[in-house]
């Protein structure tokens, strides 16, 4: 694993490679608490499977800068210089929860350049109301917040959690160690990301014309696997596989799936 920091007019972006340095690009998004640090099998795997896993803190992650962002596909034009200092040309995104927007958006940003998209446990698009609607009765309230409270208000709930979180990603050491990071940003990198994901994208998912392969876990908790299913009826070539695994966090058996399709893939 190499760990690197790039500034672009000031702001600093930090990213972490995996894999085989001359493998396969894969550009990785972390979920809504991570950041560019992955557990040592995914190192393992990227390097079996001949992929150059490049996972990118966004804004107000790891070692990544907070800035503001009106739109998921905002990232395009935030992600571009990385590549371009990464040497990469034509690539594959992959999506963890949270990060599947932002997978969705370079697909859509970057057409001629994206080849597949990747999604584990993909947040669904919910600024949709009948995706939305499969989430249960009582998430409305969270995501109407999240989509017209101040910023302001959003920082603060997420920093009034923080003890919470703790605890309930006490098995998770990635996320776990993310932590600290997101708080010294001041939980921007997360407050925004939960309000950009309920308005308009700036893009709509029947512009990923790429194959698009999900995994996706019938039991669940944080993302019902219905919403799930209607997400990817958005898409113009996708396929969804139910993960074995009843957990929001993608198994082992499942990432073993993902690097063994993305080194058919390569071939």
């Amino acid at each position: 694993m190499k760990r690197t920091v790039l500034t672009f007019d000031g702001v600093a972006r930090g990213l972490a490679e995996y894999g085989d340095p001359h493998g396969r690009p894969v550009v990785l998004h972390h979920g809504l608490l991570g950041d560019a640090g992955l557990p040592a099998v995914w190192n393992t795997l990227a390097r079996d499977a001949a992929v150059r896993l490049i996972s990118v803190d966004r804004p107000g992650y790891g070692a990544s800068d907070p800035v503001p962002m009106a739109a998921v596909g905002d990232w395009t034009a935030q992600l571009l210089p990385v590549l371009e200092a990464c040497g990469v040309g034509a690539f594959d995104v992959l999506g963890i929860s949270a990060g599947a927007p932002y997978a969705y958006a370079l697909a859509a940003g970057l057409p001629e350049r994206v080849r597949r998209v990747w999604v584990l446990s993909g947040l669904p698009y919910v600024p949709d109301d009948a995706v939305r609607g499969h989430y249960p009765e009582a998430a409305e309230p969270v995501w109407t917040f999240y989509r017209e409270a101040p910023e302001a208000e959003v920082v603060a709930r997420f920093a009034g959690a923080a003890q919470r979180m703790a605890e309930v990603f006490a098995g998770s050491p990635s996320v776990l160690a993310s932590l600290p990071g997101l708080a010294a940003h001041g939980w921007r990198g997360p407050a925004r990301e939960v309000r950009l994901q309920t308005r308009p994208w700036g893009f709509v998912p029947g512009a990923v014309a790429h194959p698009v392969r999900l995994w996706h876990a019938p039991a669940d908790e944080e993302v019902p696997f219905p919403a799930a299913e209607a997400t990817a009826a958005l898409f113009p070539a996708a396929r969804l596989t139910e993960q074995g695994a009843p957990d929001h966090i993608p198994s082992e058996e499942t990432l073993g799936e993902l690097f063994a399709e993305l080194r058919a893939a390569r071939l």
